[in-house]
């Protein structure tokens, strides 16, 4: 085993593509972190690499600082405990920080059984994927892209995630910031019911080269069983599919079946877990 370090994300990119092209649901964080900072010089807060055997990539691995250790593996490939063995010791020997890790739970028990220290688990989600949309029963209302005069209510719903899907109270000015972002991208799209209330939100994100991820998903207790959900991501996952691309995914709470109930419905399927550790 040895590890390749690159001297920029784009070329972990570049170097990585076939693995990242074939994998790219599973592999979308570390894509996508690349992408964002693929100009910028690597280095210990910015370490994009894999773990390889005979030139061939058994782990992938992005560190970006103050998000957490992100690992791939492809899941019929061999050697994957000893390439995270040998990233384990790589990063404690040489000092190099980590906030965490973010993997599917197998790899990341390997990587806290090697690295050693104190972990705390922040979230189990399950990645979901849709092809063909399966159109859920309407119900009364609108949806429609939201707008800057929605800004107060977005941070509410917003931060509303954050204590619901990870016990974290969130600082409102860095959820403000992202969401004024989010709306001049005209990305979060608002369901409001028949008389004009907004009962449902979701947000297109992370774009791939074939598909797209759905984010900020949310509907405040009072408005949830009516159906409002279903048709606000159903309408996002039509645009995103009429756009072009092949297939939309999701990070589902494990710990709300019912939200996968109503994912399913629309035609969502499982296609891998993916657990986040706090280092203590």
């Amino acid at each position: 085993m040895a590890i390749k370090l690159y001297p920029a994300p784009r070329d972990f990119l570049a170097d990585n593509q076939e693995f990242l092209e074939k994998y790219e649901v599973q592999s979308q964080l570390n894509r996508g972190n690349a992408a964002a900072h693929q100009d910028e010089p690597c280095s210990p807060g910015l370490l994009f690499g894999r773990v390889e055997l005979d030139g061939a990539p058994v782990l992938l691995f992005g560190n970006t600082l103050p998000w957490n250790l992100c690992l791939n593996a492809a899941p019929d490939v061999s050697g994957t405990d000893e390439a995270i063995a040998e990233l384990a010791a790589y990063l404690r020997d040489n000092s190099i920080e980590i906030a965490g890790v973010t993997a599917r739970e197998t790899l990341c028990r390997a990587f806290m059984e090697a690295y050693g220290g104190q972990f705390r688990l922040r979230s189990t989600l399950d990645i979901m994927v849709l092809e063909t949309l399966i159109e859920p029963p309407p119900c009364p209302g609108t949806v429609c892209k939201a707008g800057m005069s929605d800004l107060d209510l977005i941070v509410d719903w917003k931060c509303a995630i954050l204590r619901e899907a990870v016990n974290e109270e969130p600082v409102p000015e860095q959820v403000r910031e992202t969401t004024v972002d989010q709306l001049e991208r005209s990305v979060v799209w608002l369901m409001r019911d028949e008389r004009g209330e907004p009962v449902s939100m979701a947000n297109s994100g992370r774009m791939l080269e074939h598909g797209a991820c759905v984010s900020g998903v949310y509907t405040p207790p009072q408005h949830r069983g009516h159906g409002y959900c279903q048709n606000t991501v159903a309408s996002l996952c039509r645009e995103l599919l009429s756009s072009g691309k092949s297939y939309v995914t999701l990070f589902v709470d494990k710990k709300n079946p019912i939200s996968n109930r109503v994912y399913r419905k629309i035609g969502f399927e499982i296609l891998e877990d993916s657990s986040e550790y706090k280092l203590v």
